[in-house]
């Protein structure tokens, strides 16, 4: 009798480090918008050091990663730089739990340059000779800035100029441009700009860009379990993202 009760008990303690293994060993595929990666690295890092577990990251464009979901590409969750995104997924029965993150505003970033010329509002992107970044529509950082042009009734006078200069497809790419000088002025988040150390002149409000709101999806087919656990472990840790410039989104 007593040697069947150990083997019983072996077998659970067992089962036990088995289940502990495996659960070391999954691994979390994370989609997030490119200007989320500094934050985003620091807390995936604090998650993996916490519960073993492997995180795989794929920033880039929020559309992009739209696209790749919708493909059929592996994903657990995804964090949208742009909450459509989130109710696209959720039409096309992509997503399973969804919740707004986080609030953002576009704003006028300048280069050295652009400081020496002058460029202090919105008003000063329609002077001849000014080298204006705006990112591909594509991207949600991209598709902001240029409603903000339109209703602010410039963004004609600036084609017709050719001072649109460079469209890149994530919002880091734009900041890295203003960084090394190499346009005069980009349209970016304030996230982005906080970042990486940029002087930014000119905050948008949302009248003008529209609603900037990064969601999380939970994705259908991807480790829900996993993936609620990692939501609830950034959520914990927002304090990373806020410090950059943005808002904890809170329901009205």
């Amino acid at each position: 009798m007593r040697l069947g009760v150990a083997i019983v008990g072996f077998a659970l303690l067992f089962l036990v480090i088995l289940a502990g293994c495996i659960e070391s060993s999954k691994e979390l595929r994370v989609y997030a918008g490119a200007g989320l990666k500094k934050p985003m690295d620091t807390v995936i890092k604090e998650f993996e050091k916490k519960y073993g577990i492997k995180v795989i990251p794929n920033y880039g464009p929020s559309g992009g990663l739209y696209a790749q979901i919708v493909e059929g590409q592996p994903c657990d969750v995804y964090f949208a730089a742009d909450w459509k995104y989130i109710e696209m997924l959720k039409e096309k029965g992509k997503i399973t739990e969804s919740r707004k993150f986080l609030k953002d505003f576009e704003v006028l970033v300048v280069s050295k340059t652009g400081d020496s010329k002058g460029i202090k509002s919105h008003e000063d992107l329609t002077k001849e000779g000014v080298v204006l970044a705006v990112a591909d529509p594509k991207a949600p950082v991209g598709a902001y800035a240029e409603r903000a042009l339109k209703n602010l009734g410039i963004w004609e006078e600036i084609i017709e100029k050719d001072n649109l200069k460079a469209r890149p497809s994530t919002a880091n790419q734009l900041a890295i441009m203003v960084k090394n000088d190499e346009v005069d002025a980009a349209l970016d988040y304030r996230s982005v700009a906080t970042m990486y150390g940029l002087k930014y002149v000119e905050i948008f409000p949302h009248n003008l860009t529209g609603e900037i709101i990064f969601g999380i999806g939970i994705i259908k087919d991807g480790n829900k379990d996993l993936a609620r656990k990692f939501v609830e472990f950034v959520l914990e840790h927002i304090d990373e993202f806020t410090k950059y410039g943005w808002e904890a989104y809170e329901r009205s």
